[in-house]
């Protein structure tokens, strides 16, 4: 039946229709680094640190009080938001460690992949401040009815400076990029499979100027993240971000060398 009401949804969506044949795609051909959560997750355990020891790591000594406390007014605004939807969504991510990236001199033009809430992309915001642009592209859940509610924590003052784009990584993410040039950080938190993170790091990295920070969430799902920064030679920051009961939830960051 699932299955069924999946297939609807994407019938009376042409404009999905694209990421309806990839997803048959990684589902009846899966590529082999789909199979590598336990060796990601390993990798991920070894290397977490905190939150408050990556931003150390990344921009040196400061300001590492979370969101939620220094910007009280506008979490206590969206967290009433939130408790008013009628839908079930992802969580929230590491907000204070995007929002505190976000912070840093320079940082200005900024692209998210996941929205969900808008949590991410509230901390985003708050982050790059007035003269700072977000583009963020999402495809809805398939199930569950929360079209309506994307970015809905995300307060209509800030959203002149707030691009979203409502369609799947393959479409979106090329849009966003072209519209900004280059990046300064970026946040991956969509296509979960192997695959689809490797086919949109590139893109990004590629996209993001020197010094600027790269996140992505959920890298102990598969390998994907390891063998990126392996790739492009830059140092792997594993931030361990949530618990749930006894799993872990890892987020990672790299950072581009200035030549």
């Amino acid at each position: 039946m699932g299955r069924i009401r999946t297939l609807g949804w994407f019938l009376v969506r042409p404009r999905f229709y694209q990421q309806f044949f990839r997803v048959l795609r990684y589902r009846f051909f899966p590529h082999p680094g789909e199979d590598t959560r336990l060796q990601a997750t390993e990798w991920c355990r070894e290397r977490a640190i905190s939150t408050e020891e990556a931003l150390v790591a990344l921009t040196g000594p400061g300001e590492s009080r979370p969101m939620s406390e220094l910007e009280s007014t506008r979490y206590e605004q969206a967290l009433e938001v939130a408790r008013g939807v009628p839908v079930v969504m992802g969580g929230p991510g590491n907000l204070d460690l995007l929002y505190h990236l976000a912070l840093q001199d320079g940082v200005k033009k900024v692209v998210e992949t996941g929205v969900a809430f808008g949590w991410s992309s509230l901390a985003l915001l708050l982050g790059v401040g007035s003269e700072g642009r977000l583009f963020s592209t999402d495809m809805p859940y398939v199930r569950g009815g929360s079209e309506d509610y994307v970015g809905c924590v995300v307060p209509e003052d800030l959203r002149g400076r707030w691009t979203l784009i409502r369609l799947a990584d393959h479409q979106a993410l090329p849009r966003a990029l072209d519209a900004l040039g280059t990046i300064d950080l970026c946040h991956y938190d969509s296509d979960k499979t192997y695959v689809g993170r490797m086919w949109a790091y590139d893109l990004l990295w590629e996209a993001l100027e020197q010094g600027g920070f790269f996140v992505s969430d959920d890298i102990g799902d598969n390998d994907a993240f390891r063998v990126f920064a392996k790739s492009v030679a830059a140092e792997p920051i594993v931030v361990e971000s949530e618990r749930y009961d006894a799993n872990v939830k890892y987020v990672g960051v790299l950072r581009k060398k200035i030549d």
